[in-house]
């Protein structure tokens, strides 16, 4: 878990000065959620990286409406589904995409942003046990896809 707190608060930490798009200040962290549970799939292009990812999904949320949905992989990768936008649907929620970051896990080595369309979806995850599915395709037509099922236990904050 410490491990997944650190590298997600760095990646974060670097989306703010590598986004593209963003001039001025940073977003301020106003809130982290780490599930707990199983990731079912993840996907990137042919890429399938379903074998190496692992128990614990963080969700941030920021001070400028941006969410981002953090997928742990094998060899301290992130893949990270991230957007503005929050619609409501009953006891769902659901966020437009426009951007996919590859965290590499290589020291000092920058993140790929990709600019993307799509949406993440998922229930309330105080309530019980909650699947987290992202999809959509990046602009240069790369199709993702994302889904993670937690164990019903309340997120860490």
């Amino acid at each position: 878990m410490r491990r997944m707190l650190v590298a997600v608060a760095g990646l974060a930490f670097l989306l703010g000065v590598a986004a593209p798009g963003q001039a001025g200040e940073r977003p301020a962290l106003i809130g982290f959620k780490a599930l707990s549970g199983k990731c079912l799939r993840v996907s990137v292009g042919e890429r399938d990286f379903t074998g190496g990812c692992g128990a614990k999904l963080g969700i941030l949320s920021y001070s400028d409406g941006r969410t981002g949905f953090y997928f742990m992989l094998a060899d301290n990768q992130i893949l990270t589904f991230s957007g503005k936008g929050k619609g409501e649907g009953g006891d769902r929620s659901s966020y437009v995409l426009d951007r996919v970051i590859f965290n590499t896990g290589v020291a000092n080595a920058e993140p790929t942003v990709s600019a993307a369309g799509g949406s993440c979806a998922f229930g309330d995850p105080d309530r019980g046990p909650v699947t987290v599915r992202c999809k959509g395709k990046t602009a240069g037509g790369t199709a993702f896809s994302a889904s993670f099922r937690s164990d019903g236990r309340p997120p860490k904050q």
